[in-house]
């Protein structure tokens, strides 16, 4: 009985011991466990690796930069004017059609003339007589039988009937309306038998192969503007063409409400295709600049604290450094770091100039020859690793159809 008793207490006593090894041995399971992913936590944290980000990036170039100014106006005549009678009169005919081109001295209206033709006939005969009677005046006082008086007014009665016959041809004249210089005319204002009151317009005359680009510039601009510089004028009718001309005037005055300049330009019109009264928008050439830093519009990052671009840098890998698995948004599209020396961003600080089309000038922050990101921006951090894919470029147009 005691033997037995015994071998009981003692199969008890195991029992409870090889319970707290098991229960040792899981509590210090755990407790590694533990230890060791705190361990992989914080070497993540400390050596985090980021997978690297597809983008697509462009070279800053140094070009030599064009600079301009810009302003709208209108555009007006060489030579345009309403073509009018001096005198009043019937139109009798009406010698050109809308649009015909015509020169100089051409006829384009002829008003009723035939009573001033009649009173021309009826000073030359007042004219005749008067020089009958100046000859016999004249023979008689030679041989001293007519007084100095008589003579003085038989040659004033024929000068007079020259001066009335004389006014009468101007009147003539006047009523055969001419061209003053070569254009072309518009739409008639008139009709066969019409009177028209003398001043009265009878149709429009305009020179067209050269024009006016009457436009007005901030007077900040005034010391930039002179005689000669080039300009370019588009006009909404042609959008697509580029009509381009010279500054041939400067208004001496600034308007004292707008504080604005006026400036004239003389612009070549081919095809006469500019017209009088078109809205203008004219660009004013200044001097080149060469060497201006420039890059695409699109790499530039706009905000209240700054304007940035992500500046591309090699960065060489570590010894023995793989590089890493993509994973989340790599495992979706984006790449994977080359072997050898490795490309992050930098976040750049711009001071940004003139902008022309998808061209930005760079005055600072960003030197010829650095590669800056034109797409891809917003997934960026400064540090950031990426790989280039240029396969679509933002800078460029797309594809006609696309």
């Amino acid at each position: 009985m005691i033997n037995a008793g015994l071998g009981t207490e003692l199969r008890m006593i195991l029992r409870f011991i090889l319970v707290g090894i098991a229960l040792i041995v899981v509590v210090g399971g755990l407790v590694g466990m533990n230890l060791k992913r705190d361990q992989v936590v914080a070497e993540m944290f400390a050596n985090p690796q980021i997978p690297p980000v597809t983008v697509s990036a462009a070279k800053a170039e140094a070009k030599t930069w064009t600079d301009y100014l810009e302003g709208i106006g209108s555009v007006s005549a060489v030579e345009g004017i309403e073509v009018a009678s001096e005198v009043a009169g019937t139109v009798k005919s009406i010698d050109f059609k809308a649009n015909d081109t015509v020169q100089a001295g051409q006829r384009l209206v002829q008003l009723d003339d035939s009573i001033d033709q009649a009173d021309v006939r009826l000073y030359q005969a007042a004219m005749d007589l008067a020089q009958r009677v100046l000859d016999r005046v004249s023979s008689l006082r030679s041989r001293g039988n007519a007084p100095q008086s008589d003579l003085d007014s038989a040659n004033a009665e024929l000068l007079k009937a020259q001066a009335q016959i004389a006014r009468a041809q101007a009147t003539i004249d006047k009523k055969a309306v001419m061209a003053p210089f070569a254009g072309m005319v518009g739409i008639r204002k008139i009709d066969i038998g019409r009177y028209v009151a003398a001043g009265d317009a009878l149709v429009t005359l305009q020179r067209l192969d050269q024009v006016y680009a009457d436009f007005t510039l901030p007077e900040q601009a005034f010391s930039r503007i002179s005689q000669g510089q080039k300009v370019e004028v588009r006009a909404d009718a042609f959008p697509d063409e580029v009509f381009r001309g010279e500054v041939s005037g400067i208004e001496p005055v600034v308007d004292a409400a707008s504080r604005m300049v006026k400036v004239r330009a003389t612009i070549d019109n081919p095809g006469l295709k500019l017209r009088p009264g078109f809205f203008a928008n004219v660009r004013l050439i200044l001097p080149e600049r060469p060497n201006v830093v420039t890059v695409p519009q699109t790499a530039i990052t706009f905000s209240l604290y700054g304007d940035t671009v992500f500046a591309i840098r090699e960065k060489p890998a570590e010894a023995g450094q793989q590089p890493p698995a993509a994973s989340g948004d790599a495992a979706k599209g984006e790449g994977q770091a080359p072997a050898g020396p490795q490309l992050a961003v930098e976040q750049v600080f711009v001071r940004v100039g003139q902008r022309q089309g998808n061209l930005a000038e760079i005055v600072e922050g960003v030197k010829a020859g650095d590669q800056v990101v034109t797409s891809g921006q917003l997934k960026l951090q400064n540090g950031f690793p990426v790989v280039i894919d240029n396969s679509v470029d933002p800078t460029r147009p797309p594809p006609a159809g696309s």
